[in-house]
């Protein structure tokens, strides 16, 4: 009995070409595009000015035209270029709104999320930020916590406003540190805070006039610039919350 040969078939000598040329077409592209985030994060481009003209960049690189447009293309889609028509292209500041709306598809990536998680990674954050916040407050601060706790006392249970308003504070004792991060990232956390907020308190006003009465626990620490009270008081309110018992 004879063997039966196996072969792959060999494709034609013009699609493994155009294939070849494909593949190489795609790893400039992506050798392009990070070495021109490279030059935005580092500050050689900077925020605000513009980059050289397509022309240059071909020369710069040594790609063709084809591969700088769609590497560009790419930066603009990231949010941190500017393409207008007929104009200089600039480095744009990646705003909070932007990160927001990429911070959650990352994170998707990463598989599923829960509720702890969430709490997990608020405690890490902000027992941190009420404890500088009592520290480095203003009286601006305090007037704007005030403004934001009062919001929220004026609603009855859990709504898409009264959720807002509890993000607002949190984010505004973030921004009563004085550290830009700390409010940029809660800030960009808030879609899965505001989740957990809607999943935890089920429109429950006993649960609402629990927040409300942390919040003015919170204030007052942080009015009485008490460091660690506004840190515990973080916590409890936290664990509330989330429905998370003490261990």
């Amino acid at each position: 009995m004879s063997a039966i040969s196996h072969q792959v078939p060999t494709p034609p000598a013009g699609e493994e070409t155009e294939s070849l040329e494909g593949t190489k077409k795609q790893g400039t592209t992506a050798r392009l595009f990070d070495e021109m985030l490279q030059l935005i994060e580092s500050g050689i481009w900077a925020v605000g000015a513009a980059i050289p003209s397509e022309r240059n960049l071909m020369l710069q690189f040594g790609v063709s035209r084809i591969a700088v447009r769609e590497a560009l293309s790419m930066l603009r889609a990231l949010g941190v270029l500017e393409i207008s028509h007929g104009k200089s292209t600039t480095v744009r500041k990646m705003s909070t709104e932007t990160l927001a709306k990429l911070f959650p598809l990352l994170l998707s990536l990463e598989g599923e999320q829960s509720l702890t998680h969430v709490f997990e990674v608020r405690c890490a954050l902000e027992l941190q930020t009420a404890r500088l916040a009592a520290v480095k407050r203003t009286a601006d601060d305090l007037h704007r916590l005030s403004d934001l706790t009062e919001r929220f006392d004026s609603y009855q249970t859990d709504t898409p406003e009264s959720i807002e308003a509890d993000h607002q504070f949190h984010v505004q004792i973030a921004k009563s540190t004085g550290n830009p991060l700390f409010w940029v990232l809660l800030n960009v956390l808030g879609s899965f805070v505001k989740y957990s907020q809607r999943e935890s308190g089920k429109h429950d006003p006993e649960q609402h006039l629990k927040a409300s009465r942390s919040h003015h626990e919170i204030l007052q620490a942080i009015r009485e610039r008490d460091a660690d009270l506004a840190s515990l008081c973080m916590e409890r309110h936290l664990r509330d919350a989330h429905r998370i018992k003490v261990t």
